[in-house]
């Protein structure tokens, strides 16, 4: 059994091999082959009456008949894609390793390259190497005119400031490497929001035509990986990441708040349910978290799971988990009780998306599976 930590793992190992590819490289496609249904596939998303799965390998596969059978789409990539995102039936957005950004305005039947990662990454290097040289020429100005009072705070901050600057020119002179991305999600056809490993953050305002890089406006020093990111119904926008750490903006992005869960391990993903407006991070070991006031306080609840949850989607009030093990976990009551959904297959779960007739489909370690809501009960003990 893969467990996911593992696949999280070669996941950021993959993305360090592909670093020293050339930027600007020649597309490679992805190969098309009759085995891709039931590869390793992490998401998937509903567009129209289309089911769209993505997956190791550059893999993009559709379904019209609610993943009964499933057609290879012809894509410009051959690394990893991650997840998937359709802001309506036509209109969606896949990412994945090296930073790549695949778009479809049909559907999920054709997709272009919108963002090469490794171009764009070394335009962002630079863009940051010239910021952090501006930051400390601002600091030694500073100090220059400082008296005795803030002199001991001034040093620090221009100390810092030098650690960063040789660390950003320390990039320029390396091959470039674009971390890969973890999860997207856009709040209108034009607004979106990409994420991925090592605190990168990226913002389109212009449907994905141009990425701007956000991560230095989130206070994240550490780089902790941000591994998803979700919006509510009153404009606020979510980033699971690290060390039990939710960011939250409540303006668009222009300033994040770090909320403090009480949790100290890994949050992979975050959902928000649209009929309350209430969120759940949820990660290692079956660890749910829930915050009914926007983010402000947060509180655990029990899924009444062992295994890490690695994918949700919420839908007509319900709001259902998959992860490790093949395990699902479903409440209707806002997270107060939860359902397991017993599984006959223990292949782990990534991804899962609600299906018009009431079903969910789920992507894991070896394609699809249709998950039933009436097999919800019992408790597993993975």
């Amino acid at each position: 059994m893969i467990r996911y930590a593992v696949v999280q793992a070669i996941a950021l190992f993959l993305g360090i091999a592909h670093a020293s590819l050339a930027v600007g490289a020649q597309v490679e496609y992805s190969l098309q082959t009759p085995g891709a249904a039931q590869s390793m596939l992490l998401d998937v998303a509903v567009a129209g009456k289309r089911l769209v799965a993505v997956g190791e390998r550059g893999h993009i596969l559709t379904s019209q008949d609610q993943g009964q059978s499933w057609t290879q789409a012809k894509v410009p990539t051959s690394v990893m894609l991650t997840r998937v995102f359709f802001v309506d039936d036509k209109t969606g957005w896949a990412v994945g390793h090296d930073g790549n950004v695949l778009h479809s305005q049909d559907g999920g039947r054709i997709w272009a390259l919108q963002r090469d990662g490794l171009a764009d990454q070394a335009r962002i290097n630079e863009t940051n190497a010239g910021r952090a040289l501006s930051r400390v020429q601002e600091l030694q100005a500073q100090l220059a005119e400082a008296g005795d009072d803030g002199v001991e705070a001034l040093e620090e901050a221009l100390e810092e400031a030098e650690w960063a600057l040789e660390n950003a020119r320390e990039k320029l002179d390396m091959p470039v490497y674009a971390p890969p991305l973890m999860d997207v999600w856009f709040a209108t056809p034009e607004q979106g929001w990409a994420v991925g490993a090592y605190g990168t953050l990226l913002r389109t305002a212009n449907g994905g035509r141009d990425w701007a890089d956000w991560s230095h406006y989130v206070g994240n020093p550490d780089e902790l990986h941000l591994n998803g990111v979700v919006g509510d119904s009153a404009g606020n926008v979510y980033l699971a990441s690290e060390w039990g750490m939710v960011f939250v903006s409540t303006n668009a992005g222009e300033s994040w708040r770090v909320a403090e869960t009480g949790y100290d391990g890994s949050f992979f993903g975050v959902v928000s349910n649209p009929e309350t407006g209430s969120v759940f991070a949820y990660g290692l070991r079956g660890t749910i978290y829930r915050s009914a006031d926007q983010g402000m306080t947060w509180n655990a609840v029990d899924g009444l799971v062992r295994g890490s949850l690695f994918g949700a989607e919420a839908v007509a009030g319900s709001v259902v988990f998959v992860g490790q093990g093949g395990i699902a976990t479903l409440t209707g009551d806002d997270g107060k009780t939860f359902a397991p959904m017993v599984q006959p297959v223990r292949d782990g779960l990534f991804g899962v998306a609600a299906m018009a007739d009431g079903r969910f489909v789920a992507t894991g370690e070896r394609g699809t599976r249709l998950l039933d809501v009436t097999d919800a009960g019992g408790q597993d003990d993975e």
